[in-house]
């Protein structure tokens, strides 16, 4: 009783002490891994890999790149078997013992179906290198992947490293899985793991450590470190590549696999007569992680430097046109110029890493229209029931109006001519294909190019109009978009496609590009984000990229002159809708419903809808970390919404458009809305990145040129890597820095 009553009198501990939080596994703070969600995750691995190699297969461009779908396919295969093996270990039982089997007599296993000690070891000694495997592919979806398999593999790493504490693989494993506080990533994860884990590895195994620990200093705002890790492990994997160059007679092999895959196509053969491609043959996505990463951290740099190019600017400006000037000034313009040196240089570097990230990824204009509308009638008389080959008249009317040369009359009709007395010449027209003995159309193959030639000086002449006056004119009045037959665009898919491209265009808005040469490369940004489509294996991933952009054209009013918002340019392309039945029911017209639901809603449904969207971005958002965090998110979203609805902070009218709203109303006479600016309720929750915002300030402020003196930079000669191999790229980067490569300030 008297230790009962001293526990009541004792003070109440704080159940919940200032600065506890959920504590959750490291990969679950990684960066991107809403990109990597998807079907793939439940599909079954035989299915997923038939579909890796059916996707190989495919004529470009393929549907999903091939190297993240054998990647993620390796990854599903390793995590689960790895899960299963962590289950087997946990329980201490055996296979025969798990799946329930019964001997003669109908008993159970038995005591002989208990695992020792040993066995158990063995067991999950073979569960890490898995998971290791899993994590050096593709640590974010590994991560993801991880995280939908059972939770006994989050321990395998710990329970090895208890009796193997210098296991490589199960420090590694250990390191995505050890448990930290939530949100606090940067303050809970050292970097001495990974530097021991780099140093006991082979220079030709280090890449993928290189990878993580980059990703780390990112977290810990370590810009120049990242950029170093990366710079390095992307040396490796060239090095590597070049060593493992195919000789003549590979090369000779290669080129005789074409020549087949290109008669298996053209004889129509079925993809399963092509052989599975060996898994050290398979194409692997490592290089493209380092490229996107990279990008991003120069990207980042950059915009850092900014507000340093930028601060106190117009004073010196205007100090200088009055001659008042003095020593102090010209430090700190120097200091100016050096920052704005920066912003550029980083910029061109980030912007040179996302083209050739782009490049990994084909890109096809499509057929021509005639060819189009030819196979769309096929598959028209095929749905119908009309199997007959024979040619139908084509565009007869149109054929008839060409030229009056191609219209004669019959020598017993009258001279006024009818029309049954117009008789056509028979002019000898070339199909736009050729036929097979089937009677068939042999189609031509669309012309290829990478991605990143859409953003080249001169982008490829046959590229299709977009947008063109007629989907403009629909975007504007929310109506559906028919132009299912003036070309069949496609894009390679990859999981981070559509923040490469968004990044892309705010590395092109630090560089100053021209209004009018950006607005080209945005509309070709758009032009890939609306047909990028991962069904079915990857989900539509949030893009961080996507939402500065959308806000550095809020901020910067428009400053490129697009005519519809950006997200109904990226919005994605619909079905088909034709005549004749061509297109599903749930295509275009769908959309052009629901539009015109959305005209007709009420200003209660508008405020509801609005209220609902609010909740949802709010929910996505990483700052939203209690119930004040969340109500302020939500209230600064819906009010951001209503000033979109009204046209206040839309990127789609001139600053002058509070005339037009004037004349609208008639004889009301409302002062121009405050446009751009945000109050002083935005403030206390702002929806806008520091990224964004240092942009946006560039484009707004900083002139073309600050009269700085360009400075030749002599770049130093790259180690020769070649004479010592792999292991002669430690020397070269050693002496590595970020800011080995430099050009001028402007």
């Amino acid at each position: 009783m008297a230790k009962k009553k001293a526990s009541a009198q004792a003070p109440p501990t704080d159940p919940d002490p200032p600065g506890s939080s959920l504590i959750i596994c490291r990969n679950k703070h990684w960066r991107y891994i809403s990109s990597f969600h998807g079907p793939w995750l439940q599909l079954p691995p035989e299915i997923l890999d038939s579909l890796a190699h059916q996707n190989y297969t495919m004529p470009a461009p393929r549907l999903v790149d091939p190297a993240v779908f054998y990647d993620v396919v390796k990854i599903r295969k390793a995590v689960d078997e790895a899960a299963q093996d962590s289950v087997r270990a946990s329980t201490g039982l055996s296979n025969t013992a798990m799946s329930g089997r019964m001997d003669y007599f109908g008993a159970g296993g038995g005591p002989g179906s208990q695992l020792s000690k040993e066995r158990i070891f063995k067991i999950r000694q073979k569960a890490v290198k898995l998971l290791a495997k899993a994590f050096t592919l593709d640590e974010v979806a590994a991560s993801v992947a991880t995280m939908q398999a059972t939770s006994t593999v989050e321990d395998v790493g710990n329970h090895v490293l208890k009796r193997e504490p210098n296991s490589t693989d199960a420090k590694y494993v250990h390191f995505f899985h050890e448990k930290i506080p939530s949100r606090a990533m940067e303050k809970y994860t050292p970097l001495d793991p990974l530097n021991e884990i780099i140093s006991s590895l082979p220079m030709e195994q280090q890449a993928p450590p290189l990878r993580t620990r980059a990703l780390v200093q990112i977290f810990k705002q370590q810009w120049e470190g990242a950029a170093v890790d990366l710079t390095q492990a992307l040396r490796i994997t060239e090095e590597l590549r070049r060593m493992h160059k195919p000789d003549q007679q590979q090369l000779e092999l290669a080129s005789t696999m074409r020549d087949e895959q290109d008669h298996w196509n053209r004889s129509h053969r079925d993809w399963r007569s092509v052989p599975q491609l060996k898994e050290e043959d398979q194409p692997k996505s490592l290089e493209m992680q380092l490229l996107f990463n990279r990008a991003g951290v120069y990207l980042t740099i950059a915009c850092q430097s900014v507000h340093a190019a930028l601060d106190g600017l117009k004073e010196y400006q205007e100090a200088q046109a009055k001659g008042e000037t003095n020593g102090v000034d010209s430090k700190a313009q120097d200091v100016r110029l050096d920052a704005r040196k920066k912003v550029k240089t980083y910029a061109k570097r980030a912007l040179k890493d996302y083209a050739a990230f782009l490049s990994h990824f084909d890109y096809t204009p499509g057929l021509p229209f005639e060819i189009t509308n030819e196979i769309m009638r096929r598959v028209y008389d095929l749905a119908n029931g009309n199997k007959t080959q024979t040619p139908l008249p084509k565009n007869r009317l149109v054929e008839l109006n060409d030229s009056d040369d191609d219209v004669t009359l019959d020598e017993d009709s009258p001279t006024t001519p009818s029309s049954s007395a117009v008789i056509k010449h028979q002019k000898p027209r070339p199909e736009p294909f050729e036929r097979g003995e089937d009677g068939w159309p042999r189609f031509p193959s669309p012309k290829i190019y990478p991605s990143s030639a859409l953003f080249a000086e001169k982008p490829p002449p046959d590229l299709p109009p977009f947008p063109s006056e007629k989907t403009t004119l629909a975007m504007q009045n929310n109506e559906s978009i028919n132009e299912a037959f003036g070309s069949r665009e496609a894009v390679t898919y990859h999981p981070l496609l559509t923040d490469a491209l968004h990044s892309l265009l705010l590395a092109h808005a630090l560089l100053q590009t021209s209004p009018t040469e950006l607005l080209r490369h945005a509309h070709n940004a758009a032009r890939l984000a609306r047909i990028a489509d991962g069904y079915p294996i990857f989900q539509a991933a949030r893009s961080p990229a996507r939402a500065d952009w959308i806000e550095v054209l809020r901020r910067a009013n428009n400053w490129l002159g697009l005519s519809v918002p950006w997200q109904k340019l990226c919005a994605p392309a619909p079905l088909p809708e034709a005549a004749g039945g061509w297109a599903k029911e749930n295509g275009a017209g769908s959309l052009a419903k629901k539009a015109q639901q959305k005209k007709e809603e009420t200003p209660e449904q508008k405020r509801e809808r609005i209220k609902q969207e609010s909740i949802i971005d709010a929910l996505s958002d990483d700052r939203v970390v209690d119930e004040d965090s969340f109500q302020k998110a939500v209230r600064a979203r819906e009010r951001r919404a209503m000033e979109d609805e009204q046209g206040i902070s839309g990127p789609l009218k001139d600053r002058d458009s509070g005339s037009e709203c004037s004349e609208k109303n008639g004889s009301e006479s409302t002062p121009a809305p405050k446009r751009w600016a945000q109050g002083e309720d935005g403030r206390e929750y702002p929806i806008s990145t520091d990224r964004a915002e240092a942009i946006a300030r560039w484009i707004k402020e900083a002139p073309l040129s600050m009269g700085g003196k360009k400075k030749r930079t002599t770049r130093k000669k790259r180690p020769a890597v070649s004479a010592k191999g792999v292991n002669g790229v430690a020397d070269g980067v050693g002496e590595l820095t970020v800011e080995d490569q430099d050009e001028g300030p402007d």
